[in-house]
């Protein structure tokens, strides 16, 4: 890499600047509302004290095999009460991916799961010792099948073990979308097979009126949340103006940009940095929405994805034709140049997580200096490299390439904090950006903080799920 100082531009450079927007103060969405958070603590409290005033801390002092029920009866409470929350985060309501942005909301999901699958198990580990072992267990259980739900209750914790297993990082990674995201929809199935069971025997709703409609309440605002969140999506994405295919771009090997054009194109209000889910209307796509980044500022009835084929839905959906008919949903994403707050800016991104990259250039003022670095496995790897490199320079800026395999770096990782500082002299001083596939943006991020860049100039959001 080139070492970058800040200096004078030069005068062509100026000239060359196409009129775009000015930056402006960070928005993170609305405002004044209910901080999530606070939100998620006051009803965990209301929850918690509702099990005690329903017998859960007399429980616990009720010797051995009442302190195990009560405990396991706790540790249901939470797990479904996770469950509810994360099916929330996984809906991607508006207010609330606009307030926090996605990369928030995968990592609270994220919490949730894990209390949800742990908390199943203490409540059936709790409840198998207070049995007496496994062979009360198993008589209790033949003695309650096909009464108060506790079939149901056997198949959702199932599901739920599933669901678990297969959302492990190395398991994960070697699922389709398509089947990772089949797995995922049997967790709604599940909690609506746990749920009578719960209202009819839980002691916490049998003993307390109060309790039994606190948990239907629950359970009704969260059906209405996600069937707001994702059908309306689909609703609003159908009653906006067509929007179909009008080219596709070759960029890269196994990487193409769509061009959506379409009266309907303005109508979705699109800003740099954020993303889409794409819904292709064919016969093989319909029933799948895949996010996509703009990979250029929003033109008049034009939208412009770029898109790696990782799978076969995004194989199939670059070898549409041109014509055929799509949905967007969206936008989503808070990763807009105006978190810059008009510093000069450091772009880094890696593969087809240049995409996000190019739209935010092309949205920087000649002021920010945009300093690009672009990582791929070789150069003709590099999507989008020269456009890069145009509007960086007609930017006053530069672009900075590494390519070559990973196992040429330290860990991994191409940008060390080492050659940050050494290749961008006013590192500290920039607003950063950063995507790429997880672990290497993670590593970056992880970086530009040791190298001194505040955190709250960092910026990185995932664009996947």
């Amino acid at each position: 890499m080139t070492t970058i100082q800040r200096g004078p531009r030069a005068a062509q450079a100026q000239e060359q600047v196409p009129a775009g927007q000015r930056p402006r103060r960070a928005h993170r969405g609305r405002r004044g509302g209910v901080d999530p958070r606070f939100a998620a603590l006051a009803i965990t409290a209301i929850t918690l004290g509702l099990w005690a005033l329903t017998g859960g801390l007399t429980g616990l002092a009720a010797g051995t095999t009442g302190a195990l029920l009560a405990v396991g009866r706790v540790a249901g409470l939470l797990a479904a009460l996770a469950a509810l929350g994360g099916i929330v985060l996984t809906a991607r309501p508006r207010w609330l991916e606009r307030t926090v942005g996605l990369d928030r909301l995968l990592g609270w999901h994220r919490v949730t799961g894990m209390v949800a699958a742990f908390g199943m198990l203490v409540h059936i580990g709790a409840t198998l010792a207070a049995s007496g072992g496994l062979g009360g267990l198993w008589s209790a259980l033949l003695d309650l099948l096909g009464t108060d739900w506790y079939v149901a209750a056997l198949v959702a914790a199932v599901i739920f073990a599933l669901v678990a297993g297969l959302s492990w990082r190395r398991i994960r990674s070697r699922m389709s979308y398509e089947t990772w995201h089949a797995v995922h929809l049997a967790g709604y199935l599940a909690i609506a097979l746990a749920l009578p069971h719960q209202l009819v025997s839980g002691s916490t709703f049998v003993g307390s009126a109060v309790a039994r409609w606190w948990w239907v309440g629950l359970a009704l605002v969260t059906a209405g949340i996600v069937a707001h969140a994702r059908l309306g999506g689909i609703v609003a994405a159908v009653r906006r103006p067509r929007t179909a295919v009008a080219a596709v771009i070759p960029e890269a090997p196994g990487v193409a940009s769509l061009v959506i054009g379409g009266p309907g194109v303005e109508a979705l209000a699109a800003r740099p940095g954020q993303f889409v889910c794409l819904r292709v209307l064919t016969g093989d796509l319909w029933w799948q929405a895949h996010p996509y980044s703009l990979s250029a500022v929003p033109r008049p009835g034009a939208l412009r994805l770029t898109v790696k084929a990782l799978g076969d839905a995004s194989t199939r959906t670059l070898a549409v034709p041109v014509g055929t008919r799509v949905l967007l949903e969206g936008p989503y994403g808070v990763l807009t140049i105006e978190q810059a707050q008009g510093r000069r800016v450091l772009l880094i991104g890696a593969g087809v997580g240049l995409a996000p990259m190019r739209a935010l250039l092309e949205a920087c003022g000649p002021e920010q200096e945009p300093v690009v670095i672009a990582r791929a496995s070789t150069q003709a790897d590099l999507p989008l490299g020269g456009e890069l490199d145009l509007l960086a320079r007609q930017r006053g800026g530069a672009l900075l390439t590494i390519t070559g395999p990973r196992s040429q770096f330290p860990d991994g990782n191409p940008c060390t904090p080492q050659a940050l500082r050494r290749n961008i002299a006013d590192l500290t001083d920039r607003a950063v950006f950063v995507c790429g596939p997880a672990p290497l943006q993670e590593a970056i991020v992880s970086a530009l903080i040791e190298a001194g860049v505040p955190r709250a100039q960092v910026h990185a959001e995932r664009f996947a799920w």
